[in-house]
Parts: C-alpha cells; sequence; structure tokens
C-alpha cells in the first residue's frame, strides 16, 4: 500500500491548555524569566482565539488524515527528558512496543503501537547505513500527546513513535533527517499498511535558552511558504545554526516528514505567534 497522508503541528503545550487560569499558570511557570513575562500578557479573549485558530487547523488536518483512511500513524517528535536524559541519548529512535501510553494533565492516552512496521524502518535503514536506536519501554508526552489528541483522539488505528535528537549536542543535520523520511517513505511504500505521518514540534521558541519568549516569525513564515511551493529538498540545505538561530532545532521532526513527502508541496498551512512563547505552526500534504 502506497504512503497516503502527511501532516505536521505545533505540540506547545498551551495549545491543549484550557484558556485562562490553566493556561496562564502553565505560561508562568515555565516563561516567567522571558523578557515580556513582566509586560501584558496575552488576554482571555486572546487566548479563546488562539484556542480557536488552533482547533481550525487541527480539523482541517484531521479531514485531510481521515480522508487518507490510514492504517497506522507514524508520529516523529522529540523527547524532552521523558524517556531520554545525558546517559542515552539516540539521534533517532523506533518504537518497538506492543502498545505506548502517556499523560498530560488531564489527559490520558493509549494506542497500540505498530512495531512490525518500526522493525521495517529499522531493517531498512541499516540496510542502507542509516543505524538506528530502537527500544521498548517508552511513555509518550506532550510531544506526541498534544496534536493527538486533536487528530487522533480515540485509538482506532495503531501508531508507530519515532524520536529526533533536538535538544542535546550533537543534532542530526536536516539533510540526514531528510534522508530518514526518503527511507521511511519507501518502507511505507512497500508495506501491505496505509501509511500516514505526522511531525509535531515548533516552530520558533527557544526554551532554556536566554532568548527565551521570542518568536522568529519571518524565519517560521519562511518555512511555511518553502512548504507551500513544494520546495521540500530545498529545506535539507538548511543548516543546524539556522535551526538554532531562529529557535527552530525541533524542524528537524518536521524534516523527516518533508523527505517523505520531497517536493509535493503543502495543500494546507496555518501560523499563529502565540504572543508568549512559540510559533504555532501547521502543514498538511495530500500524497
Amino acid at each position: 500500500m502506497p504512503f497516503v497522508a502527511a501532516v505536521a503541528a505545533s505540540h506547545a503545550p498551551n495549545i491543549l491548555l484550557e484558556p485562562g487560569a490553566e493556561w496562564e499558570e502553565f505560561m508562568t511557570l515555565h516563561y516567567r524569566m522571558a523578557p515580556q513575562a513582566a509586560g501584558t500578557k496575552p488576554s482571555l479573549e486572546a487566548q479563546q482565539k488562539l484556542r480557536q485558530d488552533a482547533e481550525h487547523a487541527f480539523s482541517v488536518l484531521r479531514a485531510d488524515l481521515e480522508s487518507a483512511r490510514p492504517d497506522v500513524l507514524i508520529v516523529v517528535a522529540n523527547d524532552q527528558f521523558v524517556n531520554f536524559f545525558f546517559d542515552n541519548i539516540p539521534t533517532f529512535f523506533v518504537t518497538l512496543a506492543d502498545e505506548v501510553r502517556g499523560q498530560f494533565t488531564r489527559h490520558r492516552f493509549h494506542y497500540r503501537n505498530h512495531a512490525d512496521l518500526g522493525r521495517a524502518v529499522l531493517k531498512a535503514g541499516v540496510d542502507a547505513g542509516l543505524d538506528l536506536s530502537f527500544g521498548e519501554d517508552i511513555e509518550l508526552q506532550h510531544t506526541q500527546l498534544v496534536p493527538l489528541h486533536f487528530l487522533l483522539p480515540e485509538p482506532e488505528i495503531p501508531i508507530l513513535p519515532i524520536f529526533v535528537n533536538t535538544w542535546i549536542d550533537p543534532l542530526p543535520t536536516p539533510a540526514r533527517c531528510y534522508a530518514l523520511g526518503r527511507l521511511i517513505r519507501e518502507v511505507a511504500d512497500a508495506a501491505p499498511e496505509r501509511v500516514a505521518m505526522l511531525a509535531t514540534g515548533g516552530l520558533s521558541h527557544f526554551p532554556g535558552s536566554p532568548r527565551i519568549g521570542e518568536i522568529d516569525t519571518t524565519f517560521d513564515e519562511g518555512l511555511l511558504e518553502q512548504m507551500r511551493a513544494g520546495q521540500g529538498a530545498a529545506l535539507a540545505d538548511l543548516t543546524l545554526e539556522q535551526l538554532r538561530q531562529s529557535g527552530n532545532t525541533e524542524f528537524l521532526n518536521w524534516m523527516v516528514t518533508v523527505g517523505a513527502v520531497s517536493d509535493t508541496p503543502a495543500a494546507d498551512t496555518f501560523y499563529m505567534p502565540d504572543h508568549v512563547a512559540t510559533g504555532w505552526g501547521f502543514a498538511s500534504w495530500k500524497i
């Protein structure tokens, strides 16, 4: 069966938080050192508008996914010290468990994992000289769960979590992530199932950095424009320094999906800065 669909979405935690007290408590805790923290915070009305805009973007992505009728959803995300720490930081990690679980705030998630597809990706990687790490004991976190809440709220199909190291140097280059995406596309096109992919993260934000709270809207919008123009191969020429300077190392997750779609233009894109920390980005490709 072919590779049938691809989407990408921010996993910013405040997308899933309720506007008002929950939203403000989380953002105050995590971004109290941001330069604008002492300034005017987004009003309740602004928070509600952001949530509505994000829900609209997710509704378009979900409709595109559902129309493609996938049998499995590959989820490409980064770990944020939930599963991996300095004693073990894999560049790329494929999940081989039978099932995966996780929790974010009051939301609990439980999915079947498509270990057979994971093993096929691993074998193809070894055959192609792209060695991937793998294991079973994995906990889902907000990097997967925020978009899954909107795109796959009921575990009707299995998922396959694939992790990309976007936090701890040395990071994989955009070109290497693109190559992984091309390899996954080949595996998916040869699989008996209909395979879709979700990439998560970003867009621009600077957690743990002196630049925390900055949002590079110009760079973010440029990325989305190149995806709409079908310039996937050109995006592989980005450097890690460009991604670091724009707060976009999590775009490495997206680069895996960009590799899978290659130069297929993005059919739909959405972008909204949250006025606090992150440029929320969304994209969908119709294969």
